[in-house]
């Protein structure tokens, strides 16, 4: 065979231009995909070939698309359903699309990257409560596992018995009887340190509050937080108003000592 036949059979490397046309067509289909928009596979991949991707065959630009998705699997990001990720993407390759997509453009998928980190969790969560989930999240049958030093604050059980027992069974922020009997028998109840320990505030029934679970995480996550916060104050004549301490720490997160 010659070097004219041998170079003629030979595919040529896709250029930077027909790289960054592929991904441009790519994240707008998915963007449609994501609102759940319709849109044609089809049509898009005879747009490219009509266009940028002209010297290339159909087959070639379905493949390059789940080269896309590959190497979107690769950041832990959605692809295209349709587009299964490709198994035997080199790696010089990846690292070009990834490159590419990131230069078009994909901060609009940040918020569907899964974390352990709590705080971070409910920030995407609420990102992607204000759109509409077009499709339903392939999500992990096999959820990965981070292992994190945390610190934890030494608790008196004293102060929490005490405060449920004055509670009674009915909760100090909206008033209403505990929403269930827990295992032990008695209402189920969850206290709350009005200035978080945290904070540097205090385990003492004067910054402790009995809270159904609605009023506790309206605590935490409420629009309306501070102004619960000074109700609690208002309401509860043995609080006692403490200055706190910030604490910056991606360790100090909620977590409801109740639940195991």
């Amino acid at each position: 065979m010659s070097d004219l036949q041998e170079s003629a059979q030979r595919p040529q490397a896709w250029s930077d231009t027909e790289l960054s046309s592929s991904v441009q067509a790519y994240l707008l289909m998915l963007r449609l995909e994501l609102a759940g928009e319709r849109y044609s596979k089809a049509e898009v991949n005879r747009q490219l070939r009509e266009g940028p991707l002209v010297t290339r065959s159909q087959a070639s630009v379905e493949f390059r698309m789940q080269n896309i998705s590959a190497a979107l699997y690769e950041l832990k990001m959605p692809w295209i359903t349709g587009y299964p990720p490709a198994r035997n993407i080199g790696s010089a390759v990846k690292e070009k699309i990834i490159a590419s997509l990131f230069e078009e453009g994909i901060d609009f998928l940040d918020a569907y990257i899964a974390t352990s980190h709590v705080e971070t969790l409910h920030t995407r969560v609420s990102e992607l409560r204000q759109h509409h989930l077009g499709r339903k999240p392939l999500g992990s049958s096999r959820p990965l596992t981070e292992t994190r030093t945390m610190t934890t604050h030494v608790r008196d059980p004293a102060v929490k018995a005490w405060v449920l027992q004055l509670a009674d069974g009915v909760c100090e922020g909206c008033r209403h009887k505990a929403p269930f009997i827990g295992q032990d028998g008695l209402p189920y109840l969850e206290v709350h340190h009005v200035m978080p320990l945290a904070c540097h505030g205090s385990d003492t029934p004067s910054n402790a509050v009995a809270l159904c679970p609605n009023c506790h995480r309206r605590c935490h996550y409420a629009l309306d937080r501070d102004q619960f916060k000074l109700e609690l104050y208002e309401n509860i004549p043995r609080l006692i108003l403490e200055v706190p301490e910030p604490v910056p720490s991606d360790m100090d997160v909620f977590i409801n000592p109740d639940v195991a």
